[in-house]
């Protein structure tokens, strides 16, 4: 596959030239169909700025998530949680983020851009969503130091404690952003969708998110005042004709990628059925072959792709190596965690990550999406069964 693909640089021991199963297929609109889209674009001469794609775009957005949310555009989402950290904790001195190591790099990244340190954090060995006892355990010991926390629904998935640290970010008087970055589409276990808690949450519409629709992103938040903060700061910091009265840098999201947006919510339920059900086979198949277990939740989710915790590390080596060699493009989700990579190893951290580091040895991330072909089921329990503990 052509499509750059690997938002993780975890890379296949192999060529992916050779995966007849891709890891990520992004299912886009038809050619003709984004032709004429981008035909219209050019007559009207209105290719970004906030045009009337984008506008409708960002209005079936917020409609899509619900409860009361206002949706904000961005070019990608690693510009909206920069712009969002820059919003909620950019009037504090230099300071502390809680974020999970368990995590992909933009987070710590956009904390660093905005000026401040991640303290990385533990996750639950369950759910792999992050440790409420190993943040609150960094409040200990950094206490009024600590400006934020960035919460990761890991893997999309919405963490049922998520109330709870809403509750712990009040206490504690520190926003609450949240990561949801694969999460488009995911449910709460009570119902509501991602993208509806803490001061405001971030989607990918990156090409290997399950809402794909190239380069995108947007920020979901119910509170009006930050939706206009945060829309002025992907244009520059301007809030009026005045020009500049806000940190802001060029965010925008274009109108062609809007406009396949709009496209794609029209199918998305569909695509997302069939994500369930894949990772409902993958689930079963799992549990007839290996003592493994998948995530918490991850069947309200939007289904990034299928990741299950097997007993030992060489158990995941064993069956990601056979699922190479027969053509199956497996991958890890993350490993390395941040701490290990080379950019965070002086990072602060609360204790010793223990459930990080045995997860992150464990995990296999198999591939899902709509037309993901009967075959790599068959692989994928031919590989396990050949390796069951």
């Amino acid at each position: 596959m052509q499509v750059s693909q690997h938002d993780s640089f975890e890379k296949p021991q192999i060529g992916s030239d050779l995966f007849d199963v891709p890891f990520i297929r992004p299912e886009f609109p038809r050619g003709e169909d984004v032709a004429t889209d981008m035909n219209e674009i050019v007559q009207s001469n209105w290719f970004t700025n906030f045009g009337p794609r984008e506008r409708e775009f960002r209005g079936e957005v917020a409609e899509y998530v619900g409860g009361d949310s206002v949706a904000v555009t961005f070019a990608n989402a690693t510009l909206a949680l920069t712009v969002a950290l820059a919003q909620l904790t950019g009037s504090h001195a230099r300071g502390y983020v809680i974020a999970p190591s368990f995590t992909f790099a933009a987070g710590p990244q956009a904390i660093r851009w905005v000026g401040h340190e991640p303290i990385l954090i533990d996750i639950d060995e369950r759910t792999l969503q992050p440790s409420l006892t190993s943040a609150r355990e960094a409040f200990e010991r950094f206490g009024d130091q600590i400006v934020g926390i960035l919460y990761c629904n890991t893997f999309g998935i919405g963490g049922d404690s998520v109330a709870a640290w809403e509750s712990m970010a009040r206490q504690f008087g520190v926003p609450l952003i949240i990561d949801s970055a694969a999460g488009f589409g995911s449910e709460y276990s009570l119902g509501d969708k991602v993208g509806t808690r803490g001061d405001c949450e971030i989607f990918s519409f990156h090409a290997t998110k399950p809402f794909a629709i190239g380069e995108g992103g947007a920020a979901l938040t119910r509170d009006r005042s930050l939706a206009a903060r945060l829309s002025a700061g992907s244009n520059f910091g301007f809030m009026d004709h005045a020009g500049a009265s806000i940190p802001g840098t060029n965010g925008k999201l274009q109108e062609i990628n809007a406009a396949i947006g709009i496209r794609q919510l029209q199918t998305f339920d569909i695509a997302l059925e069939a994500r369930r059900r894949h990772l409902q086979r993958y689930h079963d198949l799992i549990s007839r072959n290996v003592d493994g277990y998948f995530p918490r939740n991850d069947l309200l989710s939007s289904v990034c792709f299928a990741s299950v915790v097997l007993p030992s590390a060489s158990v995941r080596d064993a069956v990601l190596s056979e699922l190479h060699s027969c053509g199956v493009e497996a991958r890890a989700y993350y490993s390395p965690p941040i701490h290990l990579q080379p950019a965070f190893t002086e990072t602060p951290r609360v204790d010793s990550l223990g459930v990080t580091e045995s997860v992150y040895t464990r995990i296999l991330s198999l591939p899902v999406f709509p037309s993901l072909p009967e075959s790599a089921f068959e692989r994928v329990e031919e590989a396990v069964q050949r390796h069951p503990a």
